[in-house]
């Protein structure tokens, strides 16, 4: 259930690690993500006090300073739950640092910068839910927003830009889009069968 992330300095404020008896921030390292099935992503956190706290949710974390400009709750900030309790994260070489513009759920927009992307794993052959359905399956980009905050948004609300190729002004909403929603197969009988030779190259 656990998969590690580039290192990551954030900040926790003191209130969610006491339970509310404590003020101000803690400073630490998310080193990790936690995914269990039908929960929110959780991240590992190695405190400098040399705490090391697991379960913490993405809404707690703040990004490059101990401040946010507007908090938003975690059900804005994260569209789905985890699909599997076997996450896999990678960070995609050509999106590595590169600017965004995220969209939450209920359609504020928010500059942001790619951090790293996870992914799921069926849990088991016989229990895949809805990872093999192409029109389900989602990914979650981890996005650091402008708001200090920590954002963990599929590809479809999420707009790259840049100062080449795309530019700084994404217009994919006016592209009329449509979800991939079909499963392509090689191994297809109306369209291909193996020679029935003993050679091996034909």
């Amino acid at each position: 259930m656990n998969a590690d992330i580039p290192p990551l300095k954030v900040w926790i404020r003191r209130e969610y690690l006491t339970k509310g008896e404590e003020s101000g921030f803690e400073e630490g390292v998310a080193f990790a993500v936690q995914s269990m099935k039908g929960r929110a992503l959780h991240f590992h956190v190695l405190l400098k006090s040399g705490a090391h706290f697991r379960h913490v949710p993405l809404h707690w974390l703040c990004h490059n300073a101990p401040v946010v400009t507007e908090e938003r709750p975690l059900e804005a900030l994260q569209l789905w739950d985890c699909f599997s309790y076997k996450p896999v994260v990678t960070v995609f070489d050509l999106l590595r640092d590169y600017q965004c513009e995220a969209i939450l759920r209920d359609k504020t927009k928010y500059n942001a910068t790619y951090y790293c992307t996870v992914d799921w794993l069926p849990d088991c052959d016989s229990q895949s839910g809805w990872l093999l359905h192409p029109d389900q399956n989602k990914c979650a980009h981890i996005l650091l927003l402008e708001n200090g905050q920590i954002g963990c948004l599929p590809t479809n609300r999420v707009l790259f830009k840049d100062g080449f190729y795309i530019g700084n002004v994404p217009d994919a909403a006016t592209r009329n889009y449509k979800t991939v929603d079909v499963v392509f197969t090689a191994e297809t009988c109306e369209r291909w069968s193996v020679a029935d030779k003993e050679e091996t190259y034909y």
